[in-house]
Order: structure tokens, then sequence, then C-alpha cells
């Protein structure tokens, strides 16, 4: 009996070390491939908008740091989820979301309305589905609970996120606090969010219970003394567009925008970005801390005037605990990114670190390297191989946006790409590409789906690159 179990023990050990000489012989033929695609890890951004190394079919790019292979990234060819029949205006056809519903099927959608405050809380949206993990793409066979961008799934099975609501006209109340600024500032009025009527403070959330198929509205309560509201041309959104996570003692982290506060002198600053906590499943949010303001050359923190500012966060919290967030400033500048050590509370000074971008998009990969997606011009990949955010790739193009002359087109894609998990160290992405052809040869607006793998050399030496 004996030697039968200690014959069995030696089966298994051997059929396991097989296996994983298999591994080793595939990865170690694969990360010698010198012929394959590459890109260099160390990437000094340049100071004007560049294209990167464009892929539009299945690929295989190698990651270079000192003529070693630190990592291969595995690309496969676009998809077509779904194709505009006609030419579409600004705001249609764009913006694509991705997610799984419960039953295991993807779905996408993507904004069929203008991109514009009047048309929040309109939902009016494309929509398609893959039963085969996005090989193919069909119309939606039953109506699904929409999973949007801003939300969170907690560890008891309840979804969290953040709705829009149609926008208010101010001038149907009755009572109405004076803005703080006396004459609008591209026609945004400011006003404390304290002293406006209570369904115009805090923030919407949609809760479903999956347990239940239960689903309801919070209005949550914004602990967060100065904040100020606005109102557009006498309209006034109610908007908190950002990343929530859950931690592991079940409080979640807000980093939102767009917030705006004033300085000591009374005027409205630009607009940064906030990190709100909650310790009761999203009924009250309280401020943690906030993005510096952009300064001036003098450093001084700049005074709203239309612009960007400091928008569209997206953050991750590091293998070490640290937070980094990463932010846009506008539609072809650079972005930056920021580092915080104490959970949200304070935060490093915005540096810029890539020449352009719009709705970054991060995600930590199990093996510790950090993706990055963001676009405009164009739809563009990074990576930090050592997941910590200081040293990145060159970028991976989606769409090719200049051509041999140099020559940019702006607008092939809204570049906003949407990202979803898959395993331990993939994921799929979708984004929206102006410049595709139907049948007549007609260019039409489309949203595609890829799958992107990240292989990490496990003998190579990954250096700390702080700094």
């Amino acid at each position: 009996m004996w030697c039968f179990i200690i014959a069995l023990f030696l089966c298994i050990v051997m059929s396991c070390t097989e296996k994983d000489k298999e591994i080793i012989r595939y990865d170690t033929d694969l990360f010698n491939n010198t012929s394959l695609l590459s890109i260099s890890e160390i990437y000094d951004p340049y100071v004007v908008i560049h294209e990167g190394l464009v892929s539009q079919k299945d690929d295989t790019i190698r990651v270079v740091r000192d003529d070693e292979t630190v990592s291969i990234i595995i690309l496969s060819k676009p998809v077509l989820v779904a194709q505009a029949e006609k030419e579409e205006n600004w705001g249609f056809f764009q913006f694509p979301k991705i997610f799984r519903a419960d039953d295991g099927n993807l779905i996408v959608y993507w904004q069929m309305k203008p991109d514009s405050y009047t048309a929040y809380g309109e939902e009016s949206y494309g929509y398609m589905m893959s039963k085969n993990e996005g090989d193919n793409w069909i119309p939606l066979d039953k109506k699904y609970f929409r999973k949007g961008a801003r939300r969170v799934e907690l560890n008891d099975g309840i979804v969290l996120q953040e709705v829009d609501p149609t926008p208010k006209d101010i001038s149907l109340y009755s009572q109405f606090p004076k803005p703080i600024n006396t004459e609008p500032i591209e026609g945004y009025s400011f006003y404390l969010e304290s002293e406006i009527p209570n369904e115009l403070g805090g923030v919407y959330l949609e809760y479903w219970d999956k347990a239940r198929n239960y689903s309801d509205t919070i209005h949550a309560r914004l602990n967060d003394p100065g904040y100020l509201r606005y109102a557009i041309n006498g309209m006034m959104p109610i908007v908190w567009w950002g990343d929530i996570k859950e931690l592991d003692d079940g409080s979640l982290i807000a980093g939102v925008y767009p917030t705006f506060y004033q300085n000591s002198s009374g005027n409205v600053l630009n607009t940064t970005s906030s990190f709100y906590q909650s310790n009761d499943f999203g009924h009250s949010w309280n401020l943690l801390g906030i993005i510096p303001h952009q300064k001036d050359v003098r450093g001084n923190p700049l005074l709203f005037d239309g612009s960007d500012g400091y928008c569209e966060p997206t953050y991750e919290i590091l293998k070490n605990g640290s937070y980094i967030c990463v932010l846009r400033t506008g539609s072809f500048s650079p972005m930056v990114k920021s580092f915080s050590n104490d959970n949200g509370r304070h935060w490093s000074e915005p540096e810029p670190f890539v020449p352009n971008g719009v709705l970054p998009r991060l995600m930590l990969l199990n093996n510790g390297v950090l993706a990055l997606a963001s676009g405009r011009p164009g739809l563009q990949l990074r990576f930090s191989i050592n997941g910590e955010g200081n040293v990145w790739t060159e970028p991976i193009e989606m769409i090719s946006f200049m051509d041999d002359k140099g020559n940019i087109d702006k607008w092939v894609s809204c570049g906003y790409p949407s990202l979803l998990r898959v395993g331990d160290n993939s994921f799929y992405m979708v984004y929206s590409n102006f410049k595709t052809k139907n049948r007549n040869g007609n260019i039409r607006k489309a949203i595609m789906f890829r799958r992107i793998e990240v292989i990490k050399n496990p003998y190579t030496n990954m250096p700390s690159q702080n700094g």
C-alpha cells in the first residue's frame, strides 16, 4: 500500500515538473524571440504629441529594458462590436463601456446623445452582447441591469453606481442663494453646497442587491466644507464622476471630479479632483483629500476660467499600499500623476508624464504590472512593469493618427477607453474608432473590442524605480 502511495506521489511530482518545464521552455522561447515587435520600458516623454507603435492585428510585443525582455504584451486583433449606419455627430456612437452580466455574457454599450450637460439623465445608449468572450457580437436578447463605469461591486453582492439626474432649473426654486461669483464665468455660477436646496446637494447612487434582485436610489450626503456646486446658464447638474473602490475593512474610497473650491480671497479655483470615504455603504461621504490645484509660473493656484483643470481621475492602490492617481488636463495636453502615502488624505504635486490623454483608466494586474489606457488623439496603452507608476513604456497605439509627414488627425477616436479584468493578468478593452469603413466604403464611427494579456518575465530583476 505504502509503495503504491509513494509511486503515485512521485508520478504527480514528475508530472508537475514536466509541466513546469514546458511553461519555462515556452516563456524562455517567447522572451528570447528578438524578431518580435518591441517597445522600450523606460520611456522619456516627448514634449509634443507623437505616435507610438501601432497595433491593428494580432500582435505579440516585447517590452525591452537594457536589451533585455522584461515583459510580453499579447494583443488580440480588433473585433468590430458595432458600426454606425450613418454619419453621427459628436457625442453619438462613442464613449463605450464594457461589463460582464451575471449570466456570464459580455455587454458593451455606448452613448447615443449629445455630449452636453443638457443630456445628463437621458437613457440613450446602444447595446451589444457577446456569448463567446468577444469573438462575436449580437443584439441583446434580454434586458440587463446596466453597470456603469463609475460603480463598485461590494463583497456582499451589492452594486453601487453613480447616477446622473436631469439638471435642475434653479429659477424654479422660490428661495435660492446668491452665487459666490458676481458675474458668470464662461456661463458658470457657483454656490456653496451647504446652502443650496437639499435635493441639489449630495450625490445620487443606484443601489442594487443582486441576491434579492432589488434596486433603489440613494441620496447620499457629502461632508465637504467649502465644496461648491455650479449651474451652467441657470441649469444645475448633479455629477460626481470617478473611481470607487472597496477596502478590506468594508469602507469605500471614491476619487471623483469635478470639485470646486474658493481661495482665501473668495475666488473660484480651477477644477480639481477630490477623494472621499464612506463607512456606511455609500449613504454618506467624508472628504479625505484634494489633489493640489494647478498653479501658475509663480506657484499660485489657477482661478477657474472654463478650462479642464485636473479632471477625469483614475486611481489604483499599489502593492506597497500607496495610491496613484492619473488625471486629464485637457483634450490635447499632458496627463499628470499624483501619489498618496496616507490612503488618499494628502497628495503629491501632480507632474506631467505623458504628452496627451483623456479619461485615463488604470488597472493593476496580479503579476504586479500596472496598465494605463487613455486617448485623444487615438487610443494608447502604456504599462508600468514594476507596478510603481514612476516608469512607463512607450505607447501602443490602437489607431494610427499621424501620417508620414507628421500631420496629426485629432479625431480618429473619442479617446475614451473602458477596461474589464479577465483572470489574473489579462483584460478586455473597448474603444471607439471614427475611421472604419462600411461595405460601401463610407467612413463610419465604430466600437471596437480587444483582449490584452501581460506576461512578466519571472527571471528578470525588477529594481525599484522610485524618484
